[in-house]
């Protein structure tokens, strides 16, 4: 079936545009792009010609390659030029009437047979088809910036789109060498509805006075993410982050879990926006990132206990081992780690002060959740108020005798990482509850569409999905707010 889409129509010039092009030509399909602005259609290939070049001069791709893309892609002016098209690809604003106006006048140049698509991240495939007479020729193909190196790729199921057609929107990725994902036609589809939390339990925090951006990002890197929040909002356009929440909240009918940040409002309203606009959460006029506040050197106690059946710590318990001037030593039961009379355990969404309220324990500290333990640059902890100081110190001494940095923060249930990681979770386990997508694909999209370090679904089991759901049931009490309650898929694999 693959060998019809030989010719295919690009619509709109903008990144993703040019981008997907770039994508097809590279497979030696035939591209004519169209844009509103002829001009701009034509520079933006002249900057594709550029970017190809640079991968030439680095040995990425030969300077016959380079051509042979740039001769396959063809700017046109004229709608009609489109009549031979086997696929038509949209990547225009997104704005749902423009979008049905396009591909209304479309359904009338290119014929019966032609496979329409929309790169649309979050507007219903259902709602664009509407308007055409044949709405089983409509699917969702959203790409992820930028199109050419990301491997993903969402192919949506609008209500009416046929077996068929998505079959062959499949298809077509494994062509273009990416990874296609099957969503159903909801707000957000897969990658930006389950990354909500990512940028919006961030904000929660950041107008909580939980932490600074910077340790915010310091620790979510620390915890495996390839970028913290503020710096991928900054990336992303801080108003193009709140447009989209914005669109995820109303569309599911103001749902508290995607609610947008009034400190994003007001960064909008001031035009704070980002590296475009040379300040959003930091500034990029030259200035260094402001720096993240960790402790300084402490001596370390010379004598920790482990729980022998807890594997959540193992790699503190290995590496300390290994140490000669540390005494090592293993209990039955109880709390994962022991420091002189501090219980050191995983954050489970409890304050320390009303965790202890539970246990026998003198003192206590959470550690936030890291994905690895062994390598990870940074420890994030709190400390019940109570505990002595030098109780602390000889506590972060040991992680910093383990090449550590320590970060202490506030008394505030689940930290940060695993705040954030939970809430993920959460959200990746509705999706599937709800019929959007399934465990593996909810899995690959996170992975190639945002680089996540592991699968949300896998993390879950990792972390135990008991712990996760103990978590976020602390946070639902904590804070009264319905963001926190606990998908029944979760819950039921208790």
């Amino acid at each position: 079936m693959l060998t019809k889409i030989q010719n295919i129509a690009v619509i709109g010039a903008g990144t993703m545009g040019i981008g997907i092009a770039e994508v097809a030509a590279s497979c030696n399909q035939q591209v004519k792009v169209y844009d509103l602005n002829n001009a701009f259609a034509n520079q933006a290939k002249q900057t594709m010609s550029k970017r190809l070049e640079s991968r030439v001069q680095r040995g990425k791709i030969t300077a016959e390659f380079r051509q042979k893309i740039l001769d396959n892609i063809e700017i046109i002016s004229d709608l009609p030029k489109l009549s031979d098209s086997d696929l038509v690809i949209e990547a225009i604003v997104e704005n749902l009437e423009i979008k049905q106006k396009l591909f209304t006048q479309l359904q009338f140049i290119c014929n019966e047979n032609t496979l329409f698509a929309s790169n649309t991240s979050s507007i219903s495939i259902t709602s664009i088809a509407s308007v055409l007479q044949q709405p089983e020729n409509m699917i969702g193909l959203h790409f992820f910036n930028p199109a050419p190196v990301m491997k993903l790729v969402e192919v949506v199921a609008g209500l009416r789109s046929s077996k068929k057609s998505l079959d062959l929107g499949l298809q077509l990725c494994v062509f273009w060498n990416k990874t296609g994902v099957l969503a159903q036609s909801s707000p957000g589809f897969i990658v930006n509805r389950v990354a909500r939390p990512f940028y919006g339990e961030a904000m929660k925090m950041l107008q909580e006075q939980v932490a600074k951006p910077e340790g915010m990002d310091a620790i979510m890197t620390s915890a495996g993410f390839r970028m913290g929040p503020f710096t991928l909002m900054d990336l992303i356009g801080i108003d193009i982050n709140l447009s989209v929440s914005k669109t995820v909240f109303a569309s599911m009918y103001n749902d508290a879990r995607y609610r947008p940040s009034l400190i994003q409002e007001e960064m909008v309203a001031a035009n704070l926006l980002g590296k475009k606009t040379g300040q959003g959460f930091y500034r990029y006029n030259g200035e260094e990132k402001p720096q993240v506040n960790y402790q300084s050197p402490q001596q370390a106690a010379k004598s920790i206990s482990f729980n022998s059946e807890c594997t959540l710590f193992d790699a503190f318990k290995k590496q300390l081992s290994n140490l000669d001037d540390i005494i090592v030593t293993q209990h039955q039961g109880g709390v994962a780690m022991q420091i002189h009379d501090c219980a050191i355990e995983l954050s489970n969404g409890q304050t320390c002060k009303e965790r202890l309220k539970t246990t026998q324990q003198n003192h206590l500290a959470q550690i936030d959740l890291m994905l690895d333990y062994e390598n990870c640059p940074i420890i994030h902890l709190s400390f019940d108020k109570n505990c002595p100081e030098a109780t602390q110190n000889h506590v972060i001494g040991v992680f910093q005798l383990l090449g550590k940095q320590v970060v202490i923060g506030k008394d505030k249930p689940a930290l940060i990482a695993m705040r954030t990681v939970c809430l993920l979770i959460n959200e990746a386990a509705d999706a599937i509850e709800n019929g959007v997508c399934n465990e593996n694909d909810v899995d690959l999209a996170m992975q190639k569409g945002v680089n996540y370090p592991i699968g949300l679904i896998a993390w879950a089991h990792k972390i135990g999905i008991a712990r996760v759901v103990e978590t976020l049931d602390n946070l639902h009490h904590w804070f009264g707010d319905d963001r926190y309650r606990v998908s029944p898929w979760l819950r039921g694999r208790v």
